[in-house]
């Protein structure tokens, strides 16, 4: 991963610097005709050809860094980089090495008499001819291109794309070729163009290029920004078939005549299922009752810093949920916010019936200040989960609108003495950011006896990856994203690291000694164990990675990854500069798009479907599949090798390609989306929708629904 950011952010770099290269290195090629005297256009030459050398250089050095890139995979070379490098740059940087050093070292080498003797006309000629002067100004304008590749959209198809850009190269050449020739019929007929025409032209000419560049950003703020109201189900239909797979756009969304609801794309209208009949038992008492109330509250910090938070019941993080395998259960939800900001409830890696989900826009309207909204759901899991507001996530969330879901097994078969929640945050305060454990910004001290056994869940609820260490004492990771590790065994000084979402369940026997739970995010913040209370320990997160592919024992599972797999997407994860919703940004694409125009993954029940997600970008991309636990197949082309990994989180790192598999046993339309919710809100979101399902809800509308 390091080797890949190291390598992308160098072609990034060489990027930014091959336009002015090559541009200078153009201009200076230009002007070398231009010189009167034999001993100046010598001079010219000489530093044309030092600057022609290298421009050279930084476009061998890009070229290196594709070879280092395609070692990756195909899919982080392809695409922008591959056709503003091959097609736009690199035949002109050929013909500048074939052409136009050749002659601008003969023209170093120039020898006559008198140095201040006039040069030839037949000399001014051949150095004005298109094939020495317009090679490095095509490759400046390819430099250009490859500075621009991160505002051009994403290519749909090789072919069209090749032969697009082949094209417009073509042109640029053709219009370079064009005016080096007409230059060249003057000095040769010896009729000049007026100055006033040339100034008129020139003005006229930038013009129409401002003219066209404002054009293009109204056009472009205009053409990004999205309906006011659309359904949830607006997108391209992806059926397995990779990028280039069958798409169906649906600008307006589907519409049953009968009920109004918003259709899955390809669906015939048989059997339709409405995600709100796909909910938990509405009848029966439930085990476990809850009432969780959103509030606007002044929360301070353990150092003092205060956050304007939202929150559950007053609290930050909010109520510990705490139910057990097989539980009915019923939280009511109320919302006290001021305004008008309406809420939900999203159950993070608990497969809930699909119209429990918590979803705004896609499984319910968004609670209304002063309205309430009713829960129920039978858990049919255990291990560590949490809940959060899945209503414009990246400011409710950020602001205090999660807490712990901790479901206990019927069975417990790891009993301990002291089972502790650590939900990492990052809090914007009155002095500004901080990363803290749930409300504690400040390094906690609490009493354990020597032979307690603890159990530390760690959960990282904000959208960055962080990564976490336990000092002073050997422990074993027992569960990932709440699910039993087969057979762990004792690690010490590992980092842990955590994707936005993602919990880790770590267990150890408290030593004699003190043993410390360190955030790297927070290193000034973490939790001290000691037999009297009061010791002190330092952090250390100077320890290799934990490889939970290979951690663990492998074991029997009913998917694996030479499984009969009934769909197979491969979801490309980039980042484009341009504009999304009005405003000018990163955009954070998924197969080239942004929501809502993104691929929508159709299924049926029972399909048995493989995932592989390649992230091109230059950050970190933990993709989050609601309904389901998804095992992760391998890394990188190579399996995982451990104890099986059951993830409803799967963390996508810079270069890296993940392969994850699920079974379709859960009826709905579930987001699937990057969990930093930054990103969500950039356009990284996507649905898994199963065939017939649909939903009355919509994006936007009287309530104001933001699924992010």
């Amino acid at each position: 991963m390091a080797m890949y950011v190291t390598t992308a952010g160098f072609e990034l770099a060489l990027g930014i610097v091959l336009l002015p290269a090559w541009l200078i290195a153009a201009v200076t090629t230009g002007l070398q005709p231009g010189r009167r005297t034999v001993g100046r256009m010598r001079r010219m030459s000489r530093v044309a050809l030092v600057l022609v050398a290298v421009a050279l250089l930084f476009t061998a050095a890009r070229l290196l860094t594709y070879g280092l890139l395609a070692r990756h995979g195909w899919a982080f070379v392809g695409d922008r980089r591959l056709f503003t490098t091959f097609v736009m740059l690199l035949p002109a940087v050929i013909a500048t090495a074939v052409w136009t050093v050749p002659w601008l070292a003969s023209a170093a080498r120039m020898r006559l008499p008198d140095p201040d003797a006039p040069v030839p006309l037949d000399e001014q000629a051949r150095a004005r001819s298109p094939r020495h002067v317009v090679p490095p100004r095509l490759a400046a304008f390819g430099g250009f291109a490859c500075l621009a590749q991160s505002f051009l959209p994403p290519d749909r198809s090789f072919w069209i794309s090749l032969v697009a850009y082949g094209l417009i190269t073509a042109a640029v050449a053709g219009l370079l070729v064009w005016r080096a020739n007409a230059r060249l019929r003057r000095l040769v007929t010896g009729r000049e163009i007026p100055r006033r025409r040339a100034l008129a032209v020139r003005l006229g000419t930038t013009v129409v290029v401002l003219g066209t560049v404002v054009g293009l950003v109204n056009h472009g703020i205009a053409g990004s920004r999205l309906p006011h109201t659309f359904s949830m189900m607006k997108g391209t239909a992806d059926w397995g078939g990779g990028v280039a797979g069958q798409h169906h756009d649906m600008a307006d969304g589907q519409h049953d005549m009968a009920g109004g609801h918003h259709m899955a794309p390809g669906t015939s209208g048989a059997h339709e299922v409405s995600v709100d009949k796909l909910r938990g038992p509405q009848s029966g008492t439930p085990d476990r009752r809850f009432s969780l109330t959103t509030q606007a509250k002044k929360v301070k910090l353990a150092s003092g810093r205060t956050v304007e938070a939202w929150t559950y019941n007053g609290r930050v993080p909010g109520p510990q949920l705490r139910v057990t395998e097989g539980d009915l259960v019923e939280i009511k939800l109320r919302n006290e916010l001021p305004g008008k900001t309406p809420v939900t409830i999203h159950w993070h890696g608990v497969d809930v019936p699909n119209g429990e989900d918590g979803v705004a826009g896609a499984t319910q309207d968004a609670v209304l200040p002063g309205k309430s909204y009713t829960y129920r759901f039978r858990v049919e899991e255990s291990g560590t989960r949490w809940y959060h507001s899945h209503q414009a996530a990246s400011e409710q969330v950020e602001r205090g609108l999660f807490g712990a879901l901790i479901i206990e097994p019927k069975k417990q078969t790891r009993p301990v003495d002291n089972d502790v929640s650590v939900l990492a945050h990052d809090w914007q305060t009155d002095k500004g950011p901080v990363s803290a454990i749930g409300a504690s910004d400040e390094l906690e001290r609490r009493r354990a006896e020597p032979g307690e056994k603890i159990r530390v869940r760690l959960t990282n609820t904000s959208g960055t990856t962080r990564e976490f260490a336990i000092d002073g004492v050997p422990y074993k990771v027992t569960a990932l994203d709440g699910t039993d590790v087969h057979k762990p065994t004792a690690l010490k000084d590992k980092k842990l690291v955590l994707g936005g979402g993602n919990r880790m369940d770590v267990e150890f026997t408290m030593p004699d000694g003190p043993v410390r739970v360190t955030d790297g995010s927070a290193p000034d913040a973490g939790i001290v164990y000691s037999p009297n209370g009061k010791e002190k320990s330092k952090a250390d997160l100077s320890g290799p990675e934990f490889d939970p592919y290979s951690y663990g024992s492998p074991k029997k599972t009913e998917l694996h990854p030479d499984s009969d797999f009934d769909r197979d997407y491969k979801l490309i994860l980039d980042e484009w500069l341009g504009f999304y919703d009005g405003s000018f940004g990163l955009k954070q694409t998924i197969n080239g798009r942004v929501f809502p125009d993104t691929p929508m993954l159709m299924i049926k029940e029972g399909d048995l479907a493989r995932a592989t997600f390649i992230n091109r970008g230059n950050e970190d991309h933990p993709m989050h599949l609601h309904g389901h636990h998804m095992l992760v197949l391998g890394k990188n082309g190579k399996r995982a090798s451990g104890s099986p990994m059951w993830q409803d989180t799967v963390l996508v790192r810079p270069g890296e390609e993940v392969q994850v598999a699920f079974k379709a046993d859960n009826p709905g339309i579930w987001m699937d989306h990057c969990h930093n919710f930054w990103h969500s809100k950039l356009g990284m979101v996507m649905h898994l929708a199963y065939d017939n399902v649909t939903t009355p809800y919509e994006v936007g509308g009287p309530v104001g629904n933001k699924p992010e």
